[in-house]
């Protein structure tokens, strides 16, 4: 397929020119590095709020290209938004990336785009026992067996890998839409008081920091009590740090559904190489959810509890797991088997 400007490679995998720019957008912030040469030292960035900038572009200018000599000649930026022949636009921020305005910027002859759970999946092969904390007694992180990455953050992201031919197979889903249902009164009694979407709750409606406060009003609600907080933050410190019932029974809710989704996930995929918890909310509440009933609803899965035990579960605490994933493929494209069509970008000359 050709457009103006460049062309669309179909190869899966990618030889791409070193330096190498590697890029996680958010709904909130952008976080870059630049690796210098195939497995050389990776240069860190301070965070970018997406906010402050207009574009994709102007925030590399700005805050990447204005701060080293080095010129970047290859790109793989993950992105929360759909990938199509015509770029992608993030679902949680105004940024649009458009490959072709993309590969006018400064020395960039190509450009790779994932999407963000795609990236998360890549690094789960590189994350061991120091990168996170292990919940329950599950079996061993370390096999080739598929994998599965779940995400609460600005939404619920989830993602798996599946080893076969000798490669790695990132796999990006829409799992956080998924339908999710009470399993006792007291939740039946909470439920009917969730924020729907189009009529029904689904796993991101209760898993995500928007949806904490949904489960806190909801069991305000319940309790005729005027919800008294109104943000994530503040529902999860009162919930840790002060005798606020309803807050804390909505967190306890939050990392009882956590562990049902999970579960779930871990069933769905028999994700027995592990199923990592990523996201800066999992870390936040680590403490709480070390102590919940996160790991005994993960394994609450009749007829196959026995089974449910032996798959580890892992909160990630790795600062930078995207970018981890975004390396491992930089430095070795063909460790992996992904189907770049209309991904893989580069300039016409």
């Amino acid at each position: 397929m050709n457009v103006p400007g460049l062309y669309v490679s179909m190869s899966d995998t990618p030889d791409l020119e070193f330096p190498v720019l590697i890029g996680d957008i958010g709904g909130t912030n952008a976080r870059f590095q630049i690796i210098e040469q195939r497995n050389g030292d990776v240069i860190e960035f301070d965070p970018v709020r997406t906010a402050d900038f207009d574009s994709l572009e102007q925030s590399i200018s700005h805050s990447v290209l204005s701060s080293t000599k080095l010129q970047p000649r290859s790109a793989v930026i993950a992105a929360a938004g759909p990938i199509t022949s015509d770029g992608l636009n993030l679902t949680n921020c105004h940024w649009n990336i458009i490959p072709d305005q993309f590969l006018r910027l400064a020395t960039f002859e190509q450009l790779v785009l994932m999407n963000d759970f795609e990236a998360q999946a890549l690094a789960l092969p590189y994350l061991g026992n120091t990168d996170g904390v292990i919940l329950g007694d599950g079996g061993a992180l370390g096999s080739n067996a598929t994998k599965a990455v779940l995400g609460p953050g600005t939404g619920l992201g989830v993602g798996l890998l599946v080893r076969a031919a000798g490669k790695w197979i990132p796999v990006a889903g829409e799992g956080g839409h998924v339908d999710l249902g009470p399993r006792n009164p007291r939740e039946a009694q909470i439920w009917q008081h969730l924020e729907t979407l189009e009529g029904r709750v689904s796993a991101e409606q209760a898993v995500c920091g928007d949806g904490l406060v949904n489960l806190y009003r909801a069991c305000c609600a319940a309790d005729g009590v005027k919800p008294g907080l109104q943000t994530p933050a503040e529902i999860s410190i009162a919930a840790m740090q002060t005798d606020n019932e309803q807050a804390e029974e909505a967190l306890s809710l939050f990392c009882t559904t956590l562990g049902r989704i999970a579960g779930d996930l871990a069933l769905t995929s028999m994700a027995m190489g592990g199923v990592y918890i990523s996201g800066g909310i999992a870390q936040k509440i680590l403490p709480y959810l070390k102590s919940s009933d996160f790991r005994s609803n993960f394994e609450d899965k009749a007829p196959h509890g026995e089974l449910m035990q032996q798959i580890a579960t892992l909160i990630v605490t790795h600062p930078l797991p995207a970018l981890l994933g975004l390396a491992a493929f930089a430095n070795a494209p063909q460790t992996f088997l992904i189907d770049l069509s209309h991904r893989n970008w580069q300039r016409d000359v």
